[in-house]
């Protein structure tokens, strides 16, 4: 089983994370980002100013490596914590976490928290990250 939980790929993530995430902290560039997005047109919105205020808040939470930390604040800059009208660390404990909207009750998936708890457990989570629903629109963009 723990051999399984290794083979993650998270090229899908990187690729991802490479393109929509990490410009958002780069001061070069930041123009043909925001002009990017404008052709892409994808469901969210990044602002750089709140998304670097955020991070700064996190930082130094030593239960995320750095890339996480600057997807968390990607996402808070996009409004996603605010559209569900939770704060992070609810988040973070949230079993209904990946789509908040639904019924928590009705959902059987680990809490981020757990998740990071197991073996591997950030290489899942990136795994799932790339897939967030609030991030992408089902005919792709």
């Amino acid at each position: 089983m723990e051999n399984d939980i290794e083979k993650i790929d998270i090229r899908e993530w990187k690729r991802w994370l490479d393109k929509y995430v990490l410009p958002v902290f780069k001061t070069e560039g930041r123009e043909e980002y925001y002009e990017f997005l404008k052709k892409k047109q994808p469901p969210f919105y990044p602002k750089f100013w709140i998304a670097e205020k955020f991070y700064e808040i996190i930082k130094n939470d030593n239960r995320f490596d750095e890339e996480l930390k600057l997807f968390f604040a990607f996402l808070y800059s996009c409004g996603f914590y605010m559209e569900f009208i939770i704060t992070f660390d609810d988040w973070l404990q949230m079993h209904n976490w990946d789509n908040p909207n639904l019924n928590e009750s009705e959902i059987n998936q680990e809490s981020i928290v757990e998740i990071l708890k197991v073996p591997n457990g950030i290489n899942r989570l990136k795994n799932k990250f790339r897939w967030l629903p609030f991030l992408n629109r089902p005919e792709g963009y």
